[in-house]
């Protein structure tokens, strides 16, 4: 098993994402608002260029989406496709980031 972790700016892409995975019989995520490092630093006086940047990468939002899947590690390549397509690529700056943890054991949930 695998732990997807992804980090995304747009709720509507957000949204996408988890139809396409319910689509895909995924049947669980646990979603988090969370804030970047940008945005935390936007206030520090001595870091005020990051306020701009901040900014501009992120259209003026102030938080992201931080998701959590676990998946068998057959189904990854998938889903990591299916975030890309729905985002246009997390190779555009401020689109998000994903990666996977490999999991030694995991109690309850169901996957397929």
């Amino acid at each position: 098993m695998e732990l997807l972790i992804f980090i995304l700016n747009d709720s509507d892409t957000l949204e996408k994402i988890m139809v396409e995975f319910a689509n895909m019989g995924i049947k669980g995520s646990t979603i988090i608002d969370s804030v970047g490092m940008a945005n935390v630093l936007s206030g520090c006086e001595e870091f005020s260029l990051f306020s701009s940047l901040s900014m501009l990468m992120n259209n003026g939002r102030t938080s992201n989406y931080t998701v959590l899947t676990v998946l068998k590690k057959e189904r990854v390549s998938k889903a990591l496709e299916i975030i890309n397509d729905v985002t246009g690529g997390l190779d555009k700056a401020g689109t998000g980031i994903a990666f996977t943890v490999p999991l030694g054991q995991v109690i309850g949930g169901s996957f397929n």
